[in-house]
């Protein structure tokens, strides 16, 4: 009796084994949404593209595959803001044998007008190959915000007066003529500083063509 009662206790302790398809989707956050949001102001090398690709998750339920997978992939009307000139249609997806995780690598750019890029691009995954499934259906598609925006201004701005008033702008452009995003001088001196931004009023007469805010810019410095 003792032993039919400890049988039977571990059959029910026991999870069932996997039996169903095989499903492949984007990999949802926090909220439970696939989702991803690329600022060009803030996220990249330089702060200065007009193209990136960004990394999207896809993984798995089920067997890992011992054969690549091929799903095709479609930009969605609905939900989709962005124009076609603001991306690169990724047309189809390989998830890797051997893999529980992979990427797909969406291109998108930048609007020629700082600080003007605010889109939205719903990408879509469909018939996987190889015995998968794309499922579930609310994991199918993710959607992508890409942004060119300046939150809020730098701390260390307040410490200075070298460059002026504050302005999105400005600090945008700042960061475009030092190749990074600025977020410390505490290295310079005061003097130094101010060769620095000597320096990047020189680049912005320089600059003038290709950015039509770097002359009021110019302006606004002392």
């Amino acid at each position: 009796m003792i032993l039919i009662l400890t049988v039977s206790a571990c059959k029910e302790d026991t999870l069932p084994v996997y039996n169903g398809d095989n499903y492949l989707h984007f990999t949802p956050g926090i909220n439970d949404v696939a989702e991803v949001k690329y600022n060009f102001a803030l996220d990249g090398q330089t702060s200065s593209e007009t193209e990136v690709a960004i990394p999207v998750q896809i993984r798995l339920w089920g067997y890992l595959p011992t054969a690549d997978i091929k799903c095709s992939v479609s930009v969605s009307e609905k939900g989709t803001t962005a124009m076609e000139s603001d991306y690169v249609n990724p047309k189809y997806a390989t998830f890797r044998k051997g893999f529980d995780v992979d990427t797909l690598w969406i291109n998108v750019r930048r609007r020629p007008e700082l600080l003007s890029t605010d889109y939205k691009l719903v990408v879509d995954l469909q018939n996987a190959d190889n015995g998968f499934v794309v499922a579930p259906a609310k994991y199918a598609f993710v959607t992508v915000h890409v942004v060119d925006e300046i939150p809020n201004a730098p701390v260390w701005w307040e410490t200075t007066l070298a460059l002026g008033e504050y302005s999105p702008i400005k600090y945008r452009l700042f960061n475009i003529f030092m190749n990074k995003v600025v977020v410390d001088i505490s290295s310079y001196t005061v003097d130094g500083f101010k060769v620095e931004v000597d320096n990047f009023k020189s680049w912005l007469q320089e600059n003038s063509s290709i950015y039509s805010e770097a002359l009021d810019v110019f302006n606004s410095i002392p």
